[in-house]
C-alpha cells in the first residue's frame, strides 16, 4: 500500500466506510491541487522531464503524493495550458527518442512566487504549525 492511499492512514486510526470515502475524496482534491504546486517547485530549480518531476514530487512529499505517469502527463498539460510552463524536445542519447523537457515561463515564476508569499504563507506561521502538531495528537475514538 502506498502512502498516498487513503487506507494507509496509520495503524492507530480505524475509519468507518463513510470516513474512508470522505478521506479519499479530500485526498484526491488535495493531490490535484498540490501537484500543480509541486510541478512549479520542481521546475523552479531547473528544467526537467516528466520522470524527474514525478521523482521530485515523491521525494518532496515523502512518497505520500506519488503520482502515476498518466496523471503526471495530464497535470503537465493542464499547467502548460495555463502558460505557467513550456516544453522543448530533447533527443535521448542512444535511442533517438524525443523527450519533453519542461521549464517555468516568466509567468509561472511570478505566479509561483505570489502563491508562496500569499495563499501559502500561512504554513510558516506559528499558529498553523502548532495546530498541526496538536491535531497529530488527537486520540482515535
Amino acid at each position: 500500500m502506498s502512502k498516498s492511499d487513503p487506507a494507509g492512514v496509520g495503524p492507530d486510526l480505524e475509519l468507518s466506510d463513510y470516513e474512508r470515502n470522505v478521506l479519499a475524496a479530500w485526498t484526491d482534491t488535495h493531490k490535484k491541487s498540490t501537484l500543480m504546486l509541486f510541478i512549479l517547485l520542481a521546475l523552479s530549480q531547473e528544467p526537467r522531464w516528466s520522470g524527474q518531476i514525478r521523482d521530485f514530487v515523491a521525494e518532496l512529499s515523502g512518497a505520500y503524493l506519488a503520482v502515476d505517469e498518466q496523471s503526471m502527463h495530464r497535470a503537465l498539460r493542464r499547467v502548460e495550458g495555463l502558460n505557467l510552463i513550456t516544453h522543448s524536445q530533447e533527443s535521448v542519447a542512444g535511442t533517438g527518442a524525443k523527450r519533453k523537457i519542461y521549464e517555468l515561463t516568466a509567468s509561472g515564476e511570478r505566479v509561483l512566487a505570489s502563491y508562496l508569499q500569499g495563499p501559502m504563507a500561512y504554513v510558516n506561521t506559528e499558529l498553523f504549525q502548532n495546530s498541526i502538531a496538536a491535531a497529530r495528537h488527537i486520540p482515535a475514538s
